[in-house]
């Protein structure tokens, strides 16, 4: 059976669903995407999500993907993706080897998004840091692998490089934007682990700090087949 969509990491199919909607926009062929030609992965103790996609009408799947056998039976599709995903497998040779199967079963397209673990001073959390601040995200339990732009291209460039016949375009951009201290997401360093927002109780912080050029909270990596 054709697969339009493969999604890992599902949950609700959000990814799904957002791209049906605007990611058309990166196929190189113009294809009929349909929902039900679309599978969302998920661990087996995500079962809870099965009846969301199903209502949806999307297929739903189960597996270990931090299982070699598991990734060699992923299948091939018009486009893969994985957003917010590979910082939850537990290091990163998994992430790495789930960059390159997405890469190994994609037709058109692979697109990763990442929360921002990029600790430069620029526009990482290196900025954050230097006013006593960090990301959320940055100190949870669920968050085993810090996968940055810079492995999902190493991983990029370690599949493609063995494969020179599969001509490409790599488009690496901002997917979202922290524009000032205020942004619940930011939070003191020495605020517990597992936090998603800033409470006041976790101590104050220096909200008349406005950045001239926005902190990026999280990357698009997409690799476009030609």
């Amino acid at each position: 059976m054709r697969l339009d969509i493969v999604d890992l990491g599902t949950k609700h199919g959000n990814a799904i669903s957002e791209f049906l909607g605007k990611g058309r926009q990166y196929l190189t062929k113009p294809e009929s995407l349909l929902p039900k030609n679309c599978v969302g992965y998920e661990r087996p103790e995500g079962e809870e999500y099965r009846l969301i996609m199903e209502k949806k009408g999307f297929q739903f799947r189960v597996a270990d993907l931090a299982n070699d056998l598991e990734i060699s039976l992923l299948p091939p599709a018009e486009v893969y993706l994985a957003w917010h995903f590979l910082e939850h497998v537990p290091n990163h040779d998994w992430a790495r080897k789930l960059v390159i199967a997405s890469l190994r079963n994609s037709k058109q397209v692979a697109w990763f998004r990442l929360p921002s673990f990029q600790q430069d001073e620029v526009t990482g959390e290196g900025v954050l840091r230097n006013h006593g601040m960090r990301f959320t995200w940055t100190n949870w339990t669920g968050h085993p692998t810090p996968w940055t732009v810079q492995d999902c291209i190493a991983s990029i460039t370690e599949w493609t490089s063995q494969h020179p016949g599969r001509s490409f375009e790599l488009i690496v951009k901002p997917a979202d934007r922290v524009r000032d201290m205020s942004d619940e997401r930011v939070v003191p360093i020495g605020t517990p682990t597992n936090v998603n927002k800033y409470e006041p109780k976790y101590g104050p912080k220096p909200l008349s700090i406005k950045f001239s050029r926005p902190i990026i909270a999280a990357w698009e990596v997409i690799v476009r087949f030609k």
